[in-house]
């Protein structure tokens, strides 16, 4: 039906397949959308005989009705003027001939007036004296006028909305937009009122608004009716006819543009371009540059939910909620609106018997009127219990297109989630398994030096395989590889098979970290790939937050389950689950598209820069200090601070989510120091919370310096590998990650050997305070190496 009512591509032809309960529908919703009258006057002879009849019925309704309003308006008009009141004449007949041809063919069912505040108050009990009584006493719903008033002839609503004797309420306006409940306001809206003009319409002289003024009230009323979610069709269809018989009249757009400050104009353009996306309207030359200009946020949402709030009208939801975001400037503000329109704070009104008296009401009228209320009420709440989901999903759906990063990345980015959950579940877990098959810190040491000696062929391996292969296909087999060996080194218990299973996990699993930042690189552009990293990053740490309560809690939950019958097998049985979400990272990353194998040429390890150089040599330094600590920190935690498994796994959450915050501020911090300067003052800081962490004493403090010391070193992390992305070519980025990783590996391994036996014979303090001086050499180097002198400039993360 609404296809029928578009002005330059009417679909005519769609109304001929409607069948007679089609029909009753398309009835049904052109009246609550005060879009029936339109529809009999653009398409009476396309119409079925029947529902041409009834709409020239509806039509004669109105037409009585319209001199109804005429002599009621002029009662209230010259009690006013007696009173010296000035005022304005809103929406109704006021919008014709601008919006619509004569009143008789505009549903109207109020008189709205717009008065000074203190006059408003004046006309209130002026209208009171002429039997007018409030439709709601203490009615909390108004905003912008005072409690709508209506003579109580005793009327009830039949069905019919055309009903002759609907009474007509008056509604007095002190303003035209309320900031306070919108959170933002309507610049220049307040001087509507100073360029009011005397109008004749039909017989009646009236004083209303300049007509350019009419096309912002009528704007600002449809948008706030959209952003409340009560939005009428014929709001937009007004708009849309305004906007197409106006196109070509230069004189009123030219003052339209003059008076209207550009703020005011981008809130009309927004409406402007809704009626023109759903009726196919003309718009004038001012209309498409105000649309042209709208925020690039605005925008967004007219290309992503424009079609939501008529889809609404079937299918509930609130998207026009991100469209309100957009709008807001102020997080409290957003927070406000969200919560007003997720948890309405005021019940509805009456829904029956407002219109009678109250010596009318009998214990039958009211008895009724409880149980409609009721019911109506009830179905306020569904509505917005409807609405919860397709909210939510609405929500990922604007705030991850917001990014600007694209479809391919997230897919990315949630295989990353499911391959990150599992191996922190293993990771925390795995050296506390160790522990209770008898190994100690020098045996856990080899282990951790066997897999990182293998993480250093691996990234040979994962450079050969990505250019061989392609990205997509080599993480791939690293998924499988990955989730199988980690499967049998949860059953293995012997030290030969610990060992060698331990250095092909690192062969296998080094593909992620020598293909992440070419995949991220691949998958976002110049303009998003600091964002890109900065959330793989934090998220990768997030996800460590799960991962640690789980991890934690798991074995707790095997065994009294009775799925374990000894502590070794609750341990074993929470790795294999931990390789099961490994495995889920499969089935997500298949769908991801990637690049091809390169050409031939194409397939070899590159001679690295003078800057690549520069940054391996300083990264080794880093990761000798750091690949002291980090292979030990659940042992450290289990023998030295003597914390049980669900407690360690708390530890690792928290630090885990300051790590989120870190990370997620770094961008700032680089932006302001630069990469180099900033990566160097984070190294610098880890440093000395690793002193903090030798010193501390007690499970909350020791809790709290690890904490310190994981949100230092990570923070580095996204500048430190955009710093190598943006240093190399794009054919270079394989080659310079896997030499990162190469480099990264080999100081972990020697790292991780050493301090396991410095740990068995000297303990974990004195092996901790040489771990900060190592750290502080790698920030001192990075900021000589990498700063003086000083490469072209990358962009901040």
């Amino acid at each position: 039906m609404l296809g029928s009512l578009r002005f330059r591509s009417p679909e005519f032809e769609l109304l001929a397949h409607l069948t007679k309960e089609n029909w009753k529908r398309a009835l049904d919703f052109a009246d609550r959308m005060q879009l029936t009258l339109a529809l009999g006057l653009t398409c009476r002879e396309r119409l079925p005989e029947w529902v041409r009849a009834r709409i020239d019925r509806d039509l004669g309704k109105n037409a009585e009705r319209w001199q109804r309003i005429k002599g009621e308006y002029g009662e209230l008009a010259r009690a006013f003027e007696a009173a010296g009141l000035e005022f304005a004449v809103l929406k109704g007949f006021a919008h014709c001939p601008l919006f619509v041809d004569h009143p008789s063919h505009r549903w109207q069912a109020d008189i709205d007036a717009l008065f000074e505040r203190e006059e408003a108050l004046k006309a209130y009990d002026i209208a009171l004296g002429l039997g007018y009584e409030p439709l709601i006493r203490d009615d909390p719903h108004p905003i912008d006028h005072l409690p709508t008033l209506v003579r109580k002839t005793g009327w009830e609503w039949r069905g019919d909305f055309f009903d002759v004797q609907i009474p007509t309420s008056l509604e007095l306006h002190f303003r035209l937009w309320d900031a306070e409940t919108e959170r933002f306001g309507a610049e220049g809206v307040e001087e509507f009122r100073a360029r009011r003009q005397t109008q004749l319409v039909d017989g009646i002289c009236f004083t209303g608004l300049d007509p350019v003024d009419q096309i912002g009230n009528a704007a600002l009323h449809m948008l706030r009716h959209l952003l409340r979610g009560s939005l009428r069709l014929s709001h937009a269809y007004e708009l849309a006819r305004m906007l197409h018989h106006a196109a070509e009249d230069a004189a009123l757009w030219a003052h339209w543009r003059e008076v209207h400050a550009a703020p005011l104009r981008r809130l009309e353009a927004i409406c402007f371009a809704l009626a023109a996306r759903w009726f196919d309207c003309r718009l004038p030359d001012a209309a498409q540059e105000a649309i042209a200009e709208l925020p690039s946020e605005a925008a967004r949402w007219l290309e992503t939910y424009s079609d939501s709030p008529v889809e609404g009208k079937f299918h509930p939801n609130k998207d026009e909620l991100w469209l309100h975001w957009s709008l807001l400037d102020s997080p409290g503000a957003r927070l406000a609106v969200l919560w007003r329109r997720l948890v309405p704070g005021k019940l509805p009104g009456p829904a029956d018997a407002v219109n009678i008296p109250a010596s009318q009401l009998t214990w039958r009228i009211r008895w009724r009127a409880r149980r409609r209320y009721m019911l109506y009420a009830t179905s306020r709440v569904l509505y917005h219990l409807r609405t919860l989901a397709p909210t939510a999903v609405s929500a990922v759906r604007w705030f991850l297109a917001g990014t600007g990063l694209g479809a391919q990345y997230w897919r990315f980015f949630f295989a990353e989630g499911f391959f990150d959950f599992g191996m922190f579940i293993f990771v925390i877990l795995y050296n506390l398994y160790l522990l209770q098959l008898g190994f100690r810190e020098n045996f856990i040491g080899q282990v951790a030096s066997a897999m990182t000696s293998g993480a250093l062929v691996g990234s040979i391996v994962a450079a050969l395989a990505i250019q061989r292969f392609g990205l997509r296909r080599s993480l791939l087999v690293c998924f499988s590889l990955t989730a199988l060996i980690s499967a049998l080194r949860a059953y293995a218990t012997l030290w030969p098979a610990l060992l060698g299973l331990a250095f092909a996990a690192g062969v296998t699993s080094s593909a992620w970290a020598v293909a992440f930042s070419p995949a991220i690189a691949h998958l976002t552009n110049q303009r998003n790939r600091a964002r890109g990293f900065s959330f793989a990053s934090s998220a990768g740490i997030a996800i460590g937050v799960l991962g640690g309560q789980a991890a934690g809690r798991l074995p707790g939950w095997l065994t009294r389950l009775n799925w374990a019958h000894s502590t070794i097998d609750a341990y074993r049985e929470a790795l294999l689950a931990g390789c099961a979400m490994v495995a889920l990272a499969i089935w997500v990353f298949a769908g991801v598209s990637m690049d091809a194998a390169p050409a031939h040429e194409a397939r070899k390890l590159r001679r690295p820069s003078p800057l690549v150089v520069r940054f391996l040599i300083a990264m080794a330094v880093w990761n000798l200090g750091t690949g002291a600590l980090n292979p030990f920190f659940n042992v450290f935690f289990s023998r030295h601070v003597h914390l049980p498994v669900v407690q360690i796994g708390t530890v690792f959450s928290i630090a885990q989510l300051a790590q989120v915050g870190a990370i997620l501020a770094a961008p700032a911090v680089f932006r302001r120091f630069g990469l180099a300067r900033g990566i160097s003052g984070m190294q610098l800081a880890t440093g000395l919370t690793v002193i903090g962490l030798a010193a501390a004493g007690g499970a909350v403090w020791t809790a709290a310096g690890y904490s310190a010391y994981m949100m230092a070193q990570y923070m580095s992390e996204p500048g430190m590998f955009t710093l190598l992305m943006e240093g190399v070519e794009v054919p270079e980025r394989g080659s310079a990650s896997a030499l990162n990783f190469l480099v990264s590996f080999a100081a972990q391994a020697v790292a991780a050997a050493a301090a396991g036996e410095a740990l068995a014979r000297f303990g974990y303090r004195p092996v901790f305070l040489a771990a900060a001086a190592i750290c502080v050499a790698a920030g001192l180097l990075f900021r000589v190496l990498l700063a003086r002198p000083k490469p072209d400039a990358p962009s901040s993360p």
